[in-house]
């Protein structure tokens, strides 16, 4: 028998939080009527920089994934909101950056048709097409995360990925981070 090993994985957690999402809502709103928009990967909609949030760093904090036998000494979360109304959506990017650790979003409002999340596969676009690839995995995608209310998902920061169109009626409101650590 054959042994299988797994080279080249590319892990993406996801988890489900239990905050006050209009608590946290309400200071989004704030913060977005006071700060520009910084337009860096949305096409339409808004991006406020620095926003700081204690109570949701805290819990960004106690999912952030780790290793028991390398544990983490501090961290720093940067984060900026996105807000996407009908139309919008954010751009394929990564956010490459030797200093980030990890980089995430957690969303607040994600109505039904807001625009999924689409993560590329690092090992190119052919990889669905390969023989191999249709044989061991039926070329299934799992690329894509539907967003809902309080969802926390962590990534690698080289990971590309972008944000479909967000066709509902209602804005699809998230804050997206990137972690910085002390190894």
């Amino acid at each position: 028998m054959n042994k299988k090993l797994l080279l080249f994985e590319t892990p993406v957690w996801v988890s489900k939080l239990d905050l006050d999402v209009n608590k946290i809502l309400e200071d989004v709103l704030e913060f977005s009527a006071s700060t520009k928009n910084t337009n860096r990967s949305n096409i339409g909609g808004y991006q406020g920089d620095e926003y700081l949030n204690q109570e949701l760093f805290e819990e960004i904090g106690k999912h952030i994934p780790r290793i028991e036998e390398k544990p983490l000494s501090t961290f720093k979360i940067h984060s900026w909101v996105n807000i996407n109304k009908q139309g919008h959506y954010n751009k394929r990017h990564t956010h490459l950056n030797t200093s980030i650790f990890l980089s995430g979003v957690y969303y607040l409002k994600a109505p039904k048709n807001c625009g999924d999340i689409k993560f590329y596969d690092p090992r190119g676009a052919m990889m669905p097409e390969m023989m191999d690839h249709q044989y061991f995995y039926d070329s299934y995608d799992h690329s894509f995360i539907t967003p809902k209310e309080n969802l926390l998902i962590f990534f690698p920061p080289w990971l590309e990925h972008d944000v479909n169109i967000n066709t509902s009626e209602e804005d699809r409101i998230s804050i997206s981070f990137n972690i910085f650590v002390e190894l």
